[in-house]
């Protein structure tokens, strides 16, 4: 499982040892750049102080040494000195590196007139002015040659490349063991850090984890800033969750109340079928068992639809046409109209495309026209019209019927709610049926009297 933790440590650490190293990098090549600069006007200064001396030596009109070592004092004699106290290499009677500079003298014509004990008494690069680099057989070299314009004679000091290299090496180990040695300390303050940030979420998840799962009461608000998102969302689904658990407790009790009646009933009719004393009586109760049963069967189905739709938060929209599905609907319950000799039109000559669930549009207005064929008197009239503004579409369903007194219409969506039950045999579920159907369509339904007598129900629903 992935770490919080242990990624912000290992990203971290990560991020700033690629930093140290870049910039360890950086100043390594920045200071051998400069490095190099201060070693060639160093070694440029330096060959023009020896043609000083040298041609001052020559003047003298002392003969040439053998092979032209001079100041060989200067190497292997000296006695040994102790260590200097910042350097190891360095003694009160001079350097080790002394070793590793050398110069030779040489006239016009390539000859060598004179060098230092330790140089090779060849050439080593052509004789050429400015610096340049060569190779003996152990080490390379950076050379400088200055020509005596006066007295014709050519002047090559040189240095071994390792002195500039070894110099530039240790500046850089100097940079980067502060860093190195910082690490340890920046990982122990950073895993602090981190374990001290993500406190807040480890108490968040304690109090979730300690809690009751029939407790759903809001978490406490959180301090810090990253965390109250996290806690205002698991507050609302809480909050959600508790809302559809007392809808499901309330749809089971009354579920369970509206069922007994009818089951009652159906029990009641069966046993008066099985101790009827002659066959009609017998075909009488068994007819009422059916009305009965025909009853619950309608009952159950309009119950698992609102439990569907209640679980239901969004839609999965396809493209349909309004004028269509209403005329399936229509053709679909024509034949109860006829049964009670009412008559059924539909208005719908308008071109109505819509996004919606097909499904839940033929509950929505399947329910609303099978309520107004219910509670429609025979040889009643209901009409239905489909027409459109430029934001909405509207369906509206008339019927001549009783009406709904006004103090009952605000309680018709509520479940199980009957305003009329004398009249038809619904279970009191379909207008909250339509209700949620409506609501996932963004749709509203509105009820109310006509003037002339009978109700009216319009749906309004948006074309976009």
């Amino acid at each position: 499982m992935r770490s919080i933790r242990r990624f912000l440590l290992a990203g971290v650490l990560l991020v700033v040892t690629t930093v140290l190293a870049a910039g360890t990098l950086v100043g390594y090549l920045d200071a051998s750049h400069e490095l190099e600069e201060l070693f060639d006007a160093r070694l440029a200064q330096s060959a023009r102080i020896t043609q000083r001396l040298l041609n001052d030596y020559l003047q003298q009109g002392d003969p040439l040494p053998a092979g032209g070592a001079v100041y060989a004092d200067w190497h292997g004699n000296l006695p040994a000195g102790k260590p200097g106290p910042e350097n190891d290499e360095a003694t009160p009677l001079g350097h080790e590196y002394e070793g590793k500079l050398y110069f030779q003298l040489f006239d016009d014509d390539g000859r060598l007139l004179l060098r230092s004990p330790d140089a090779p008494p060849s050439q080593l690069v052509a004789l050429q002015p400015g610096f340049a680099g060569g190779r003996d057989q152990d080490h390379d070299w950076r050379t400088f040659t200055l020509q005596d314009a006066r007295t014709s004679r050519w002047l090559v000091v040189a240095e071994r490349d390792d002195v500039r290299g070894e110099l530039a090496s240790k500046l850089a180990l100097r940079g980067l063991l502060p860093p190195l040695v910082a690490l340890p300390l920046l990982l122990l303050l950073l895993w602090w850090l981190v374990r001290r940030g993500l406190r807040p979420l480890r108490r968040l998840t304690q109090d979730i984890s300690r809690r009751h799962p029939a407790n759903l009461s809001p978490l406490p608000g959180s301090e810090v800033e990253e965390l109250s998102p996290l806690t205002r969302e698991l507050n609302r689904l809480m909050r959600a969750l508790a809302e559809a658990l007392e809808r499901e407790q309330q749809f089971t009790n009354e579920a369970a109340h509206e069922l007994k009646t009818p089951l009652a009933v159906l029990r009641i009719h069966v046993e008066n079928a099985l101790h009827a004393s002659d066959a009609a009586h017998r075909e009488q109760s068994l007819h009422k068992a059916l009305l009965a049963l025909t009853r619950s069967d309608r009952l159950v189905q309009q119950l698992l639809t609102q439990a569907r739709l209640d679980n239901q938060q969004d839609i999965e929209r396809t493209p349909l046409r309004l004028e269509r599905l209403l005329r399936d609907i229509v053709a679909g319950l024509a034949p109860l109209a006829l049964e009670k000799g009412q008559t059924l039109s539909l208005n719908a000559d308008v071109e109505a495309p819509f996004n919606g669930q097909p499904v839940l549009l033929g509950l929505l207005f399947g329910n609303l026209l099978d309520n107004a064929i219910r509670y429609t008197p025979v040889s009643g009239t209901i009409e239905v019209t489909l027409g459109c503004d430029d934001h909405d579409y509207l369906v509206c369903i008339r019927d001549n019927g009783p009406g709904i007194a006004p103090e009952q219409l605000p309680r018709l969506w509520e479940r199980f709610y009957r305003g009329n039950p004398q009249q038809g045999d619904g279970a009191g579920l379909g207008l909250a049926i339509v209700r949620r159907a409506a609501g996932l369509h963004r749709a509203e339904v509105r009820l109310h009297n006509t003037p002339e007598g009978g109700l009216e129900a319009r749906v309004r629903l948006p074309r976009r």
